[in-house]
This record gives C-alpha cells, sequence and structure tokens, in this order.
C-alpha cells in the first residue's frame, strides 16, 4: 500500500514537473510573441495561473514522502529522541486530520463547482469545478502520506528523527 501510495505520489510530482516545463516554455513564446510579429496567444496567464496551483496540489505529497519541505529545527534540535519522537508523531497525527478535512472541504467546492457548472470566464471560458478539482486530490494524497508517516514513527521506535 505505501509503496503503491510513493508511485502515485512520484507519478504526480513528475506531472507537477512537466507543468513547470509547458509554463516556462507558454511564457517564452509569449515573449517571442511580442517581439515579433508572431500572434500573442491571449491564454497564457490564464492556464498559467492554473498551471501554478495544479503544480502546488501536485508535488506536495512527494515533498512530505521525502521529506524536502521546509522544516524548523529551532526546537527539534534541543529535544531528546523520545521527545522528538512524539512530537513528530503529533504532527503527523495532525497533519492527517487536518489535510483530512481540507480533502474532504475541497471535494464538497470542487463538486458544487461542477454541479453548478460554474464557469471561470477569462480569456477562456473554463469549468471553474475542473480546475479546482486538483485541491482535494492534493490533500487527499497528502492525508494518505501524514497518515503513513504517522504509522511508521508508530511502528518503528528505532525510525530516523533526522527532519
Amino acid at each position: 500500500m505505501i509503496s503503491l501510495l510513493d508511485r502515485a505520489c512520484r507519478f504526480f510530482a513528475l506531472l507537477g514537473s512537466l507543468l513547470l516545463l509547458f509554463i516556462t516554455g507558454s511564457i517564452g513564446y509569449s515573449i517571442i510573441a511580442r517581439v515579433t510579429v508572431i500572434p500573442n496567444p491571449i491564454w497564457v496567464i490564464q492556464f498559467n495561473e492554473y498551471a501554478l496551483l495544479w503544480i502546488t496540489f501536485l508535488g506536495t505529497a512527494w515533498l512530505l514522502a521525502e521529506d524536502k519541505h521546509i522544516s524548523l529545527t529551532v526546537l527539534t534540535d534541543r529535544l531528546g529522541p523520545k521527545a522528538n519522537r512524539i512530537l513528530k508523531m503529533a504532527n503527523n497525527l495532525v497533519g492527517t486530520v487536518l489535510c483530512g478535512i481540507f480533502s474532504w472541504y475541497g471535494f464538497v467546492t470542487a463538486r458544487d463547482h461542477i454541479a453548478r457548472q460554474v464557469i471561470d470566464t477569462m480569456a477562456v471560458d473554463v469549468p471553474k469545478g475542473y480546475v479546482l478539482a486538483i485541491i482535494p486530490l492534493g490533500f487527499f494524497l497528502l492525508t494518505l502520506q501524514f497518515l503513513a508517516k504517522f504509522v511508521r514513527t508508530l511502528q518503528r521506535p528505532d525510525i530516523d528523527l533526522e527532519p
């Protein structure tokens, strides 16, 4: 189960990386179009805004799994192994609960936008619910990742406590 989760997180992080390439390419194309006679696409800014949202939620679970996120070690460096383990378990438990709540609320919101057929009217009309659908998916993966980290810490008292 955990290896399946890790593979899913890696896959979504790869999709996020591809979106970053899309942003780079589309902005580069837009700049070239401004200084030449090539027509400048009107959708670049809008789709890059969507891509930034999607990149955030596609990559967060992988970052958590790899411990590549920002962490404050001011407190944890001064604690002993037992207190550090308890703090780590509490952090993972709180992360599981909060991300579960955010995932549920994001799902309800995205489903509501899809049901009401809310359209984001900018350069291109896009159903807003589908843009927002990444939020519950990203938080769901974070929920599973925090839960997996909690279980690993609970099962292995000798687990590496370094951030």
